[in-house]
């Protein structure tokens, strides 16, 4: 069937054509012929080749007479929504108009565009080109491509994208400066905090969340409490009253984390582990899972002239095993945040985070407290109340940069 509608499509072209030879006009009565079967029929009494794109579908109803073929074609691709152009003796039709490049633009000279390559040395190169400006179909013969392991950009532009890529490049691809944060973090008896020669002259404010319920973590309250920022005269002078604090048994050093960020990058410390507790899975059923309790550190550094302004983030997640029910702690969540600024190499404090701890301390007399009945006589508790400060010590010092060249 498909072959004898071609047939008599042919012969019709063929009268069609020796009929309006001399006037060069062309008859239509069709019912839904697939529009691309209409297009070629165009374009064979036009002598011209078709090229079609795959998104020409549907069917067309045409009743025309004496028409020309240029106003065949302009009446079909108008009720078809498509788009036409025609180079030497080739036609062609699409939906997409991007499909060809419209006959009043020059066709673009791919050999004048040559791989460029750049190297990047102080970032990622997908990260460099993140900013560039994207392309659009206009610009089909120029492409970016990336190797981050290598550190390269091989850009295919024109010249003068290839120009306005060199300018970004050289804006974003600079060296940024790198600190050491070393940090101190402290838990010191409030009666002795006083004695670690701290200048405080600011306030902050901080949050102590605690949450205790059997089987799940859940904070049931925030306390905001006044903080204080100050400043310590003499790193090493820290020290020595640190250690006469562990000395004496007023406080310890929790931890003393060094870690290294870049200007403007974040920077993090975690340590800790996982605290097991049980969670209900549904009809009954109870599963295990794991919260992580950590000691975290989040420190992001703005360097400039004046010296670096720092967003800190501390986090001490510890389990409450006095306080655990069913076997499981609860979760204590002590957080201080703070945005302050500090020359380099100076130190600064955060403290003002207060917890207390309950002790219960049994007294026992040698001997006499294990005679049965009567030891209990010879032997009692007493109860005890403390209040621990957390303090972080945070000294930034500057990192001498190194030529890389030169270290290989």
């Amino acid at each position: 069937m498909k072959t004898l509608w071609s047939f008599l499509f042919s012969v019709f072209l063929l009268f069609s054509s020796f009929v309006y030879a001399d006037a060069e006009k062309m008859n239509f009565d069709f019912d839904a012929i697939p529009s691309k079967t209409a297009l070629q029929l165009i374009a064979d009494f036009a002598r011209l080749n078709l090229i079609g794109a795959d998104d020409i579908d549907g069917t067309i109803t045409m009743r025309m007479k004496s028409v020309t073929w240029e106003d065949a074609l302009r009446y079909v691709v108008k009720t078809k929504g498509l788009y036409s152009q025609i180079e030497g003796d080739v036609l062609y039709v699409s939906k997409d108009k991007n499909y060809f490049i419209p006959l009043d633009s020059p066709l673009p000279k791919t050999d004048d565009n040559k791989n460029t390559i750049f190297k990047i040395k102080h970032m990622l190169a997908s990260e460099a080109i993140s900013g560039f400006p994207t392309f659009s179909k206009e610009f089909n013969q120029e492409s970016l491509a990336v190797n981050d392991a290598a550190g390269i950009v091989v850009a295919r532009l024109s010249p003068s994208r290839l120009e306005e890529l060199a300018s970004y490049l050289r804006a974003v691809d600079f060296p940024r400066a790198q600190l050491m944060i070393e940090a101190r973090i402290v838990e010191v008896d409030r009666s002795f905090s006083k004695q670690l020669g701290v200048n405080w002259s600011g306030t902050i404010k901080a949050g102590n969340f605690v949450g205790k319920t059997a089987g799940a973590f859940v904070d049931v309250g925030s306390l905001p409490v006044s903080g204080g920022i100050g400043f310590v005269s003499s790193s090493a002078m820290l020290d020595l009253e640190l250690a006469a604090m562990e000395k004496g048994g007023y406080g310890k050093v929790i931890d003393r984390p060094n870690v290294f960020a870049r200007d403007k990058q974040p920077a993090r410390f975690v340590k800790g582990s996982e605290v097991p507790y049980q969670q209900t899975a549904g009809q009954g059923a109870t599963s295990t899972s794991f919260k992580e309790a950590a000691l975290s550190l989040d420190v992001t550094p703005y360097i400039d002239d004046a010296g670096v302004r720092l967003d800190i983030k501390l986090s001490k997640d510890e389990p409450d095993f006095a306080n655990a029910l069913n076997g499981v702690p609860p979760i204590k969540t002590v957080n201080v945040s703070s945005n302050v600024r500090v020359k380099l190499g100076d130190t600064v404090a955060l403290g003002g985070v207060y917890t207390t701890v309950e002790a219960t301390q049994e007294h026992r007399v040698p001997g006499l407290a294990s005679i049965p009945f009567l030891g209990g006589i010879f032997r009692y508790e007493s109860q005890s109340t403390s209040t621990a400060e957390l303090i972080l010590f945070i000294t930034p010092t500057l990192v001498p940069s190194v030529d890389v060249a030169q270290v290989r």
